[in-house]
């Protein structure tokens, strides 16, 4: 008899979930890159990368469904699962049908509580973040990470995009399928365009492009719209491109590892352009000369906001530089043009 009692007792304490209901999610990125999470260099179409795993917070309310101050769990690891998922597609409200394949469940598997509803938020943890220890702050549906120091020492892959989701500050209860948890950048994308003028009259090689003094470490609060950066740590030159290629009317594009050149976001700083001209054959002369260009994209001193794509495309001349900075989303658009020169 006594070992019935404390079976029921144990079995009583323990269930505190419902016992079909588990969490999975099905996370999607309406402006990807070929950075958009991680470092494979795929391109993702709007869903997240299968190689990247999720670590996600949740908060529960009380039984009134209000008061999200009791943790459910934190930090926990959800991996992608091919076997789970309930849908071909994911609905989801901006991005339509999101094909999908799998979802990511909980390693340990997690459940919904029985009574509870609940508030998430997660990241991507393609920069190791997990070891940080962030927090949620579930009122906010925001997250916290300091110490955040981003990866640039992969030299085929390129630094590493944050990525977070606050499920848009929405409380749930249990669901039937995948949660589409929407990712958002936390860091901003640059591409450097580079062009000689009249490339009949001579030749112009381009041997270096650097970016001076950027940081790479802070610390940032994700919260339901935007990523807010704190940066700490020294700043440091970071060439951008150093190989030695002759231009062509139209502009070259030198996208740092394969079109991953992201950083945190910050006061735009200078841009340093080492080139050679070689005049026509009557003169024979050539130059090598390293000029210095602003990034600063509006004349403001306006930081690089997080999630947003500057191109700048610069335009070398005999006498001088030109630079023409196209501010636009993180997927392409016409967005406003300016007109620099940098003599």
């Amino acid at each position: 008899m006594m070992a019935v009692a404390a079976l029921a007792a144990c079995t009583k304490s323990e269930v505190q979930y419902e016992p079909a209901g588990e969490i999975s999610f099905a996370p999607v990125a309406k402006n990807v890159t070929k950075s958009v999470a991680g470092y494979n260099g795929e391109t993702f179409d709007g869903v997240f990368p299968t190689n990247v795993n999720l670590y996600v917070f949740a908060n529960a309310s009380n039984d009134a469904g209000t008061a999200w101050d009791a943790p459910y769990f934190a930090n926990a690891l959800f991996k992608h699962d091919a076997d789970k998922g309930t849908e071909a597609t994911q609905t989801h409200p901006t991005l339509g049908d999101v094909a999908t394949t799998g979802a990511y469940a909980g390693d340990p598997t997690r459940y919904w509580p029985n009574v509870k509803t609940l508030k998430f938020a997660g990241y991507s943890d393609a920069c190791n973040v997990s070891t940080l220890t962030p927090t949620m702050n579930a009122d906010l549906s925001a997250l916290t990470i300091n110490g955040y120091v981003q990866d640039n020492t992969k030299t085929a892959e390129g630094a590493n995009d944050l990525m977070w989701f606050p499920c848009d500050g929405q409380a749930y209860t249990k669901q039937a399928g995948e949660i589409a948890a929407q990712m958002k950048h936390a860091c901003s994308w640059i591409t450097i365009n580079v062009a000689g003028d009249d490339v009949t009259a001579g030749k112009w090689t381009l041997n270096s492009l650097v970016v001076k003094t950027l940081k790479h470490s802070g610390n940032v609060v994700c919260d339901a719209t935007t990523a807010e950066w704190t940066l700490t740590g020294e700043a440091a030159d970071e060439e951008y491109y150093n190989a030695g290629t002759t231009f062509t009317e139209d502009y070259k594009k030198y996208e740092k590892n394969a079109n991953n050149f992201i950083v945190l976001p910050q006061e735009p700083t200078d841009l340093e352009v080492n080139y050679t001209y070689t005049s026509d054959a009557t003169n024979n002369l050539t130059l090598t000369e390293t000029k210095s260009v602003s990034l600063d994209y509006d004349a403001a001193g306006t930081a690089w906001q997080p999630g947003v794509h500057y191109i700048y495309n610069v335009l070398i001349t005999a006498s001088e530089i030109l630079i023409d900075p196209v501010v636009v989303d993180w997927t392409d658009y016409d967005g406003n043009e300016i007109d620099k020169t940098v003599n």
